[in-house]
């Protein structure tokens, strides 16, 4: 059951940093036009500029409380191995090792049904995991 909930948080995490990305996509937008389908170089700082949104949307959570809003909800929490909070430099690795799992059409994900822990490739490599916590300690 833990795994279900694990990619339920991550839909519910996506539908939101789908949302993030409009929002953020306006001023770019309206700002360079045309230019972002004639420009490949215009097009390409769009997507650094997407990237960079995710990677902050995404640590500001793990850092604060190690919660999402799709991890929050489904009552789950992202720590390190030792039981800690993300720092900035663990949340650094996750990030890089989870454009990897993405890069790779998810399969990075796939780790999470072979592992006892429940932890992704990008969570392996990061030596972070998710676990359940109880409604008393997420208030």
């Amino acid at each position: 059951m833990h795994k279900t909930k694990i990619i339920f948080a991550l839909l519910y995490d996506l539908l939101l940093l789908l949302a993030v990305w409009f929002f953020v996509a306006i001023p770019f937008v309206l700002w360079q036009g045309d230019n972002i389908q004639n420009s490949p170089a215009t097009l390409f700082a769009f997507q650094v500029y997407l990237l960079g949104t995710t990677y902050i949307y995404l640590s500001y959570f793990w850092l604060q409380t190690g919660q999402t809003p799709g991890l929050r909800t489904w009552r789950l929490q992202l720590i390190r191995t030792d039981g800690y909070i993300l720092t900035r430099r663990d949340s650094y690795v996750r990030f890089l090792f989870s454009l990897i799992s993405v890069a790779t059409l998810g399969l990075g994900w796939l780790w999470l049904f072979f592992n006892n822990r429940h932890q992704t490739f990008h969570d392996m490599m990061a030596n972070t995991q998710i676990i359940a916590v109880k409604a008393s300690e997420q208030d």
